[in-house]
């Protein structure tokens, strides 16, 4: 069980790279446009590298008797800032209210046709919005809309990003423009971030096949003082060591092998429970086990479990055949 979730980890912080970088962020580079830019330095950058740009803007909702801050995202990007589904298929965002992410759904029990309240903090005016549509992100639980919806709510469009796929490798600054961001840095800097979890999956690697040296080498030795007596009968009826290595080695690695089928769905459960209950709410990915980890778990189980076993049956030598007898009498 617990090489399952080892590999199970590693497989999981993977799917979350591949739908957060290549699924979602469809660019190259990102750039944070400046507070203070001029309309002429906007339009500068958009006939250089595109018109695909977002704003961020931070709101408060009413949940209930209670109001909840979150973020609004007025996507005109689209095919640059892509929504997936639950299934983490696209999605296309429609002009007709806004999209929660499923989780941020699920913990204010809101659904697709509910209606919510929110205005934009440090703005007095309320806007009342229909749910459209849900979405799943791994790492950013909040509110979408299309540019045209926000301008239908009477909301003055003032985009903070702008997304691009030019290469901008050779370019430090920009009139109008904060930060360069490159989703290839950005994707490192998160791997390198991941890179102490995968240390300490490689940690738990040994430990596990180490623990289950232990745990099948203590069962082994329990199940072979209780069959003493059997293998000493045995040996009286005419049976050789090796004939009784063999029924020995059988019968456990059954055993062994049921104990392997058991533990594959428990760890599945185990590192699912584990993402879910230690994950923030700001992110949303489920635990992911490929089938090459189930092979690799199942494989490495079966090995330790052969070779122990293997390692006991050469006890059947040592059996004291009156002893055995005696002591079953």
């Amino acid at each position: 069980m617990l090489l399952v979730c080892a590999f199970g980890l590693l497989d999981t912080m993977n799917s979350y790279l591949d739908w957060q970088f290549d699924k979602i962020n469809n660019f190259e580079y990102k750039l944070a446009l400046s507070n203070n830019y001029t309309e002429e330095e906007l339009k500068v950058l958009e006939d250089l590298y595109g018109n695909a740009t977002s704003q961020t803007l931070a709101i408060e909702f009413e949940n209930g008797d209670k109001k909840e801050t979150n973020t609004v995202v007025i996507n005109d990007a689209e095919g640059y800032l892509r929504q997936t589904d639950h299934n983490k298929n696209y999605i296309t965002l429609n002009d007709d209210g806004v999209y929660l992410t499923e989780k941020l759904a699920e913990k204010y029990n809101l659904k697709i046709g509910d209606e919510i309240s929110w205005h934009i903090l440090g703005n007095s005016t309320w806007y009342k919005t229909k749910i459209a549509g849900l979405n799943r992100d791994p790492q950013s639980q909040n509110i979408n809309i299309t540019r045209k919806y926000s301008e239908q709510l009477g909301l003055e469009y003032k985009p903070d990003s702008l997304y691009t796929n030019t290469d901008l490798s050779g370019i430090k600054t920009l009139a109008g423009v904060e930060t360069i961001q490159s989703k290839q840095v950005l994707r490192n800097d998160m791997e390198s971030m991941l890179n102490t979890t995968k240390t300490l999956v490689s940690i738990l690697i040994v430990v596990s096949v180490i623990l289950a040296y232990v745990i099948i080498y203590n069962l082994g030795i329990l199940s072979f003082s209780e069959k003493q007596y059997q293998f000493a009968t045995l040996k009286v009826l005419g049976f050789k060591n090796k004939q009784i290595k063999r029924i020995f080695i059988k019968q456990n690695i059954w055993l062994a092998v049921i104990g392997i089928i058991l533990s594959l769905p428990l760890g599945y459960t185990m590192i699912d429970y584990i993402f879910k209950s230690a994950l923030s709410d700001a992110y949303d990915f489920p635990a992911i086990i490929k089938l090459p980890s189930y092979l690799y778990a199942t494989i490495g189980s079966f090995v330790v479990a052969v070779l122990v076993n293997v390692i006991l049956a050469k006890k059947v030598k040592t059996i004291d055949m009156v002893s055995s007898l005696k002591g079953n009498e």
